[in-house]
């Protein structure tokens, strides 16, 4: 009896730890450190040259050691960090990237934060959704072009250098695609705000009529592009050049598990199930130790 209650505490002890490894960091500037973030999984796991387009600095990038996205809280502002392909450009990000939220869990995207650094323009704008279903590469578009709130980049909101043990203490490789230094891009937008205004709360309130916190749970696709109206050049977690675009973002495993504003992940549900039956487990072999003593 010992020994079944012994296995079962391990077991126990395993899915506790499992379902507890994701947790909302501490963090205070887009230049803290990884171990001060969130690992998002699936997304940030993307080995290959994939990008469309041929720019290794549009390339999103990720491994299990060494993650591609990267999200935290600091109570105010929420954050995102992305990995690209090679520092590129003199060091200075001159492209676009797109972190497209599902803030009602329905596969669907309902916002899009667009980091846009061509030409002269250097703003983190919030993008409303086409009128496409939004759930996959081919039903997907950026309503406009145009940002309906937006922020002037600033050094507290915006950060792009190349990866480096400062701020990847953890780092097994700066270059996952063997094309040069990686380089992880940092932005800090508010959570919080009133409906209509330049923050994460206030454009879902605004243009989808979407009610969130920093409790809400949300699921990210983040991608890169040429243009303010399409995700044209890489699809963070897909790893080709040829996938079929008419899939989910769901079917291409390029859609996150739920983030927590806060930076908490979601256990799977798999995990919360073998907790559950650990703990009836053990419930049932206390029963029959009680028996056995009567």
């Amino acid at each position: 009896m010992k020994r079944e209650l012994g296995l079962i505490a391990l077991h126990l002890c395993v899915a506790g730890f499992f379902s507890t490894t994701a947790f909302a960091a501490t963090i205070s500037s887009v230049t803290d450190p990884t171990t001060n973030w969130t690992a998002v999984p699936v997304i940030g796991f993307d080995v290959s040259a994939d990008q469309q387009t041929g720019q290794a600095d549009a390339d999103l990038v990720g491994i299990v050691a060494d993650p591609g996205f990267y999200t935290a809280f600091d109570g105010t502002n929420i954050y995102f960090r992305a990995r690209l392909g090679a520092v590129t450009n003199g060091g200075s990000f001159k492209g676009l990237l797109w972190i497209g939220i599902d803030a009602n869990n329905d596969g669907a995207l309902d916002l899009f934060i667009g980091v846009n650094n061509q030409g002269s323009t250097t703003q983190i704008g919030f993008f409303a959704p086409g009128a496409g279903l939004n759930n996959s590469p081919s039903t997907t578009s950026i309503a406009t072009g145009l940002p309906q709130y937006q922020i002037t980049e600033t050094p507290t909101n915006f950060n792009y250098q190349a990866v480096n043990s400062t701020l990847d203490p953890t780092i097994t490789t700066t270059d996952i695609n063997s094309d040069g230094v990686d380089a992880f891009l940092s932005i800090a937008v508010p959570l919080l705000g009133a409906s209509g205004t330049a923050s994460l709360q206030g454009a879902l309130a605004g243009l989808k009529s979407i009610s969130v916190n920093q409790n809400t749970q949300f699921s990210y696709v983040v991608a890169t592009s040429t243009q303010t109206n399409s995700l044209n050049q890489d699809i963070g977690g897909v790893n080709n050049k040829t996938f079929n675009p008419a899939l989910t973002y769901n079917q291409l495993g390029a859609i996150s598990p739920l983030v927590s504003g806060t930076g908490v992940v979601a256990p799977e549900p798999g995990t919360v199930g073998y907790f559950g039956i650990s703990l009836a487990l053990l419930a049932a072999v206390r029963v029959a130790r009680m028996k056995h003593w009567v």
